[in-house]
């Protein structure tokens, strides 16, 4: 496949904002996301029984703000972006593995959880803005413990490195 010159820039600057959220909500940091999102941006989480809601109401609620998961860190992968024939609008497609955990009674409860964004966008004047967000083919692992390091690691396996 040839790309033009602006199907590249397009490509880039998508790749850019998807990069920009997920170090924005590892981050703790939400004021990025208002050029990320648009008012009306939708979120549907119901696969892994989440909720289905707006930016509007997701940026005051728990949920992204971290006060509900309070450990996040996003991985993600094999991006796909497919074009409306119109080259408005695009399709984007990521993997992603999520560690994440929550304060239980007892201390942190870790998890993985993994599944697909698949993002809805349009090009704005601003540039382009993720208009719909889909969770898809969700499933979790956890609750996991937290060791101490490479050291806690080789403890629970039975082993040691040299001098250890």
């Amino acid at each position: 496949m040839v790309y033009t010159i602006e199907e590249i820039s397009d490509r880039l600057e998508i790749h850019d904002l998807f990069a920009r959220y997920v170090h924005a909500v590892d981050e703790r940091d939400l004021s990025p996301l208002e050029s990320i999102f648009i008012p009306s941006t939708t979120f549907d989480w119901s696969a892994g029984g989440g909720m289905v809601t707006t930016w509007e109401d997701a940026k005051k609620g728990d949920f992204l703000t971290g006060k509900l998961f309070p450990y996040v860190f996003h991985i993600c992968t094999n991006i796909i972006i497919d074009f409306d024939a119109d080259k408005n609008g695009a399709t984007l497609k990521i993997k992603t593995i999520h560690p994440t955990g929550l304060e239980g009674p007892d201390g942190p409860l870790l998890f993985q959880v993994q599944g697909v964004y698949v993002d809805r966008l349009k090009r704005t004047i601003k540039g382009w803005r993720i208009t719909e967000r889909v969770w898809r083919d969700y499933w979790a692992t956890g609750p996991l413990g937290i060791v101490d390091g490479i050291p806690g690691m080789l403890k629970l396996a039975g082993k040691a490195l040299p001098g250890m």
